[in-house]
């Protein structure tokens, strides 16, 4: 894929010149999972703050963006895509609502608890495991999360994984509280 269209709000119709084959092959989301996430969500997010912990190409982050959430963190571990995004912002326009960080998923949400952040939507796309008995990266995260006390009261934290491997139903303080399959990959939405 050579670029990534985002679907709505401000920067509808704006491409994220994001290629896979430059970036490690990295998976990204579909245009079809991504636009059933705020679907599930909601269309708009005026007054909703929204956390991308594994941004990849930062297209589910600035997607938020467009549709007004505020703040929007993108966090993205490998720094060619941080600088990517990074660009990206840039180019888009001053984004005064947008952060970006440049750390190991566990140590950003530690950073963000020193800052007394919390957030209405984190959503989750570690790269996937493709095998039940593989590490879950799902489950030490969220405990991190649910620790930190980094979801706001009535927030959801929305996790996209391979459709063949099950996180299980109870992670830390959250609950499963909806499954969505797309072929590949499966969302789950906790509270």
């Amino acid at each position: 894929m050579e670029g990534i269209r985002i679907i709505a709000g401000s920067l509808r119709g704006r491409v994220i010149p994001f290629s896979n084959r430059r970036y490690a092959d990295a998976d990204i989301t579909p245009q079809k999972v991504k636009g059933a996430i705020f679907s599930m969500i909601g269309e708009w997010l005026r007054g909703k703050s929204f956390l991308d912990l594994y941004a990849g190409s930062g297209q589910v982050g600035l997607e938020a963006l467009s549709r007004g959430a505020e703040p929007v963190v993108l966090n993205e571990m490998d720094t060619a895509r941080f600088k990517f995004i990074s660009t990206c912002i840039e180019r888009f326009g001053p984004l005064p609502s947008a952060t970006i960080l440049n750390l190991p998923a566990a140590r950003a949400l530690e950073l963000l608890h020193e800052k007394g952040s919390s957030f209405d939507y984190i959503f989750l796309d570690p790269p996937y495991r493709k095998s039940q008995d593989a590490d879950d990266p799902y489950r030490a995260i969220m405990e991190k999360a649910g620790a930190l006390d980094l979801l706001a009261p009535g927030g959801e934290i929305i996790v996209q994984h391979y459709s063949e491997i099950t996180p299980d139903e109870i992670i830390g303080r959250y609950s499963a509280r909806s499954v969505k399959r797309y072929g590949k990959t499966t969302l789950t939405v906790y509270s």
